[in-house]
């Protein structure tokens, strides 16, 4: 036997072949003995595990998703398309004076309804769809459509400007030398309030994802109008007696150019000045954008990036950059004035102007959802594909096929689905 705690190691008779002993191992320990604890894992297994889990659990999570298992259209239709609006069951489809609703399941025509000119269509709370028209004589209107049958709620002689919240912003009929401007409840069409703007008043565009303002300019004065309820929330003295040429807002900040080649930042929110300085670059087609941290000016002969709380030059490209920010680090840009339509958009990083990404040889639609661009291209059979190009990933995630159209198609995007149109069809995929 072997003492406390030891190993014996001796010949055993009889256990072995003829003649022969074996060897017999015992192992003795003391009766407090515990077995040793085991030791931890390296980071590397813990971090191996951890990934092959997450695997599992994607896998897992993806297998039970409804995802598309063909790039057909889930309906395809003959007719123009000169309008288009998605909503979460159904598609509309404006053409040939006449507007059309259809389930999005299946294609199948909810309602139709003639309408008279040219009109663009705009989904609104409350299952009702908005449509405005321009006839033959150049006379605006505007009415809400109950969006599941296509009855009429209300319609008013009078153009279209903008929506934000429950109201319809719209302008007309004139009335002497002032513009009258409404803001109508999308539920009935009554006016909520009515202002009568100067006839030398330059208007800026709605700002501000939560609310939509309204900047407007005067020989004197630079005021910010709140749309939902048509009041000023700021007003303040311009910082020149030179007269204002024209006005943009790009994000949170509203420039003013003026009659000597200067150009004047104010701060949409309470209208503060923040910088005056001349125009970086002199050319045509002189514009503003949007640039996240940044104010771009752009024109024919580049783009440069101004900070928008001291107008301070931050960079500067030879190029174009019609601009769509994304996040800090992207942000889309086109490289001409047409808009995200065409060759020449890229994915630039709006730090320091550099670009970061490249759809091609895909080609992009038009249009922006997030950091999706919707793109398109011919494939092996000249058929053409659609997909949607992330800006982050900088991959492109093919979501239909058509073998009717016979140029670029025009689309509309929804959380779900994508209704795109050429000159004799149009089709429905979903995202």
């Amino acid at each position: 036997m072997t003492s406390s705690s030891g190993v014996g190691n001796w010949p055993a008779a009889g256990t072995g072949p003829a003649g022969r002993h074996a060897r017999v191992i015992e192992i003795e320990q003391n009766a407090d003995w515990q077995p040793p604890e085991p030791r931890p894992w390296r980071t590397r297994t813990r971090v191996a595990a951890a990934a092959v889990a997450c695997a599992v659990a994607a896998t897992v999570y993806f297998a039970g998703i409804a995802r598309p298992d063909s790039l057909d259209p889930i309906f395809m239709r003959v007719g123009t398309a000169e309008a288009m609006a998605l909503d979460s069951g159904r598609a509309y489809v404006s053409g040939n004076n006449t507007v059309r609703a259809y389930r999005l399941s299946d294609g199948t025509q909810l309602w139709a309804r003639r309408v008279v000119g040219l009109a663009s269509l705009f989904v609104i709370a409350g299952d009702r769809l908005g449509v405005a028209t321009v006839d033959v004589g150049q006379r605006p209107s505007v009415e809400v459509l109950d969006a599941a049958t296509g009855e009429v709620r209300w319609h008013r002689q009078t153009r279209f400007v903008g929506r934000t919240g429950d109201v319809l912003v719209v302008n007309g009929p004139m009335e002497g030398d002032a513009i009258p401007l409404h803001g109508l409840a999308v539920a009935d069409g009554i006016p909520r309030w009515t202002v009568e703007l100067e006839p030398t008043a330059i208007v800026a565009g709605a700002a501000g994802p939560l609310h939509s303002d309204q900047v407007e300019v005067v020989a004197d004065l630079l005021r910010v109008r709140d749309l939902n309820s048509g009041r000023i929330v700021a007003q303040v003295p311009r910082q020149t007696t030179a007269a204002p040429v024209s006005a943009t807002v790009a994000g949170n900040t509203a420039l003013v150019v003026d009659e000597t080649n200067m150009i004047s930042a104010y701060d949409t929110g309470d209208g503060r000045w923040l910088w005056r300085r001349p125009i970086p670059l002199i050319g045509i087609l002189s514009a503003f954008g949007d640039c996240g941290r940044y104010i771009c000016h752009l024109n024919d002969r580049g783009t440069v990036a101004l900070d928008r709380l001291t107008g301070r030059q931050a960079w500067k490209v030879a190029e174009r950059y019609l601009s769509a920010p994304v996040d800090d680090e992207h942000m889309f840009v086109a490289k001409t004035f047409e808009g995200f339509d065409g060759p020449g958009t890229v994915v630039v990083d709006p730090r320091n102007g550099q670009v970061r990404a490249d759809p091609a040889p895909w080609r992009a639609l038009g249009v922006i959802d997030g950091s999706e661009l919707l793109v398109w291209r011919y494939d092996s059979s000249r058929q053409q594909l659609i997909g949607l190009f992330d800006a982050i990933s900088a991959r492109t995630r093919v979501i239909g096929r058509s073998e009717t159209w016979t140029a670029p198609p025009t689309c509309v995007t929804s959380v779900a689905h994508v209704l795109c149109a050429d000159s004799f069809s149009f089709g429905v995929w979903p995202r």
